[in-house]
C-alpha cells in the first residue's frame, strides 16, 4: 500500500510541496467515504461534474483539476431563481418516454434567460446543476435554454472551432448529465438539436461538430484524426518510461505525502488522488527533485510540438494517479480531441479495467495503454484487487496537429490570433526553458545525453526558422548562441 501523509494546502488552495517535514511514519489512507463525501453527497455530485466542465477550458479558466467553488445563492440574479423553482425544483420524476414533451415545455425559459446578461444567463446554467441529480432531465433542459442565448450562440461565428464556445460548452454539460443519469435517448436527441445549431452558417466550422455520442469535447477541431486507441510507439519516451516504469514507482513512495484527492465530480466511490508533475508550461520543481528518473525522461519531451499552439491552456500534462481497490471514476471526456493520454500503469494494475467509448482494456504493470482524451472514458479498480494502482499519465498533443490542421481557424484559448503568433519566438522560448529546467537538475542530478540533444536540435531548428501563416510573414530567427 502507498503510505499517504496529511498534507497542508496553500491558503490560496495552490498546489504546492508540503509545509515542512515530518519526522512521524506515514499511515495509509483509507478514507473512502471521507474522499468522496462532497461526490455522493446530493445534490453536489452533479454540480462538481458539470460545473467543473463549466470553468475547465475557458481560455482564463481553470482547466481540469480542483473543481470550482459552489455558485453562491447570493450570486444568482433573482430572475434566475424564480426560473428554477418554476422549471426545475417543483417537478416530479420524469418518465423516459417524455423528454420530448418536456423539451418544448422548456421553450418559455429562452425568454427568461434571454432577458439577462450572458454572465448571469450563465451562472444561472451553474446554479441548476445543484439540483440535476434529482432532475437530471429538467436540468439539462434548462442548461440547453442557457446555450441558445443570443451572445452564447453568437460565439459559435465570432470565435474558430480551435477555442472554446459558450453554446458547444453548455450543451457538452447538458448531454453529459443526461448519459450520467442514464437517459441515453434523451441525450442523443439533444446532440442532434445541438448540431443542428446555426444550420445556415455559411461556414461549417460555424456549427457544432461532433461526430457521435462517443466523442463531446468542449473542442472539436474538425481537421484531426479521430482515433479510440493509439500505438505508444508514436512517442519513444513511452517505452523509456515502461523501462523505468519499477524507479520511477519507488521514488513516487517516496513523495506519497503530495498526493491529494483527484477530481471529486467524478469520483463514484473509492479513493482517487492524483499529482502534478508538469501542466501547462510549468514544471513542480520541488516534485522534481523527489522523481529524478520521470522528470529527466519527460523534461526534454514535453511540449511534444513546440512551435505549434496549445489548442487549451493544460494541452499537456503530467500527472501521477494513485488509486485504492473500489476505486470508480465515471465516465468523462476532455477538454478537446488534441489530446492523447500515455497511460503508464506503475504497479497495482491487477483488477483494474480501463473502459473507452464502452470498450474495457484491461490495464497491465509496467505497460503504457495511449487512448484519445476526446472519447468519454472511465476507470475502474476492483475492490477484490490486492493492492493500490499507481499510474503515470502523460497528456500529449495529437500527433497530426499543427498550424495546418487548424484548418480555417484564426485561433485558440491559448494563442487567441495566430496572425500574431511568432513561431520562432515559441521554438526560442523552448530553448531558454530547456537550459533554464536542465540547470536546475544538473544542480542535484547528472545530465542525461538526450537532454543536451533536445537543446541542440531545438537550435537547429531556430537558426533555419522561418514560417508563413495565414500569409502573412511571421519572421525569421537568428541563430541562438550555443548552451
Amino acid at each position: 500500500s502507498i503510505q499517504v501523509a496529511p498534507r497542508a494546502r496553500h491558503r490560496s488552495g495552490s498546489r504546492g510541496p508540503p509545509s515542512g517535514p515530518t519526522s512521524q511514519p506515514m499511515a495509509p489512507v483509507r478514507r473512502p467515504v471521507a474522499c468522496v463525501r462532497l461526490c455522493l453527497s446530493a445534490p453536489y455530485c452533479a454540480f462538481w461534474i458539470a460545473a467543473a466542465s463549466l470553468a475547465e477550458h475557458g481560455a482564463s479558466s481553470a482547466p481540469r483539476g480542483p473543481a470550482p467553488s459552489a455558485v453562491r445563492p447570493a450570486d444568482v440574479p433573482r430572475s434566475c431563481q424564480a426560473a428554477i423553482s418554476e422549471f426545475v425544483v417543483p417537478g416530479t420524476a420524469i418518465q423516459r418516454d417524455a423528454g420530448e414533451d418536456m423539451h418544448t415545455s422548456f421553450q418559455p425559459l429562452s425568454k427568461v434567460l434571454g432577458s439577462m446578461r450572458h454572465d448571469e444567463a450563465v451562472l444561472c446554467a451553474e446554479a441548476v446543476l445543484r439540483h440535476e441529480k434529482q432532475e437530471p432531465l429538467r436540468a439539462a433542459l434548462f442548461i440547453e435554454r442557457a446555450a441558445h442565448h443570443r451572445d452564447c450562440l453568437k460565439e459559435l461565428e465570432t470565435k474558430s472551432e480551435a477555442q472554446t464556445r459558450c453554446a458547444q460548452k453548455l450543451y457538452k454539460i447538458a448531454i453529459h448529465s443526461l448519459m450520467v443519469a442514464g437517459l441515453k435517448a434523451e441525450a442523443s436527441a439533444m446532440l442532434e438539436r445541438a448540431k443542428a445549431l446555426n444550420s445556415n452558417a455559411t461556414l461549417p466550422m460555424q456549427r457544432i461538430a461532433w461526430p457521435s455520442m462517443e466523442q463531446l469535447p468542449t473542442v472539436w477541431i474538425s481537421g484531426l484524426e479521430s482515433q479510440k486507441v493509439w500505438d505508444c510507439g508514436q512517442w519513444p519516451f513511452a517505452r523509456k518510461l515502461e523501462e523505468a516504469a519499477p524507479i520511477i514507482l519507488e521514488e513516487i513512495k517516496r513523495a506519497a505525502g503530495r498526493f491529494e484527492t483527484a477530481y471529486p465530480y467524478l469520483t463514484r466511490g473509492g479513493t482517487w488522488q492524483d499529482m502534478f508533475l508538469f501542466r501547462g508550461v510549468d514544471w513542480d520543481q520541488k516534485l522534481c527533485e523527489m522523481l529524478p528518473t520521470a522528470c529527466r525522461l519527460l523534461l526534454p519531451e514535453l511540449p511534444t510540438k513546440p512551435g505549434v499552439p496549445f489548442t487549451t491552456v493544460y494541452n499537456e500534462e503530467v500527472v501521477i494517479f494513485r488509486s485504492e481497490p473500489g476505486a470508480f471514476v465515471g465516465d468523462h471526456c476532455g477538454s478537446s480531441n488534441a489530446v492523447v493520454n500515455i497511460h503508464l500503469t506503475l504497479g497495482g494494475a491487477k483488477g483494474t479495467v480501463l473502459r473507452v467509448a464502452g470498450e474495457e482494456f484491461p490495464l497491465q504493470d509496467g505497460k503504457a495503454f495511449c487512448f484519445q482524451d476526446s472519447y468519454f472514458h472511465s476507470v475502474e479498480h476492483g475492490g477484490d484487487s490486492e493492492a493500490d494502482r499507481v499510474s503515470l499519465v502523460v497528456r500529449v498533443m495529437h500527433p497530426a496537429l499543427s498550424l495546418e490542421t487548424y484548418g480555417p481557424s484564426n485561433g485558440t484559448d491559448v494563442v487567441p490570433s495566430f496572425a500574431a503568433y511568432d513561431r520562432c519566438s515559441a521554438l526560442q522560448a523552448e530553448v531558454d526553458r530547456l537550459r533554464s529546467a536542465y540547470r536546475q537538475l544538473s544542480a542535484s542530478q547528472p545530465l542525461i545525453a538526450q537532454g543536451a540533444g533536445s537543446i541542440a536540435s531545438a537550435e537547429a531548428g531556430i537558426a533555419n526558422c522561418s514560417s508563413t501563416q495565414g500569409g502573412v510573414e511571421a519572421g525569421s530567427c537568428r541563430s541562438a548562441p550555443s548552451a
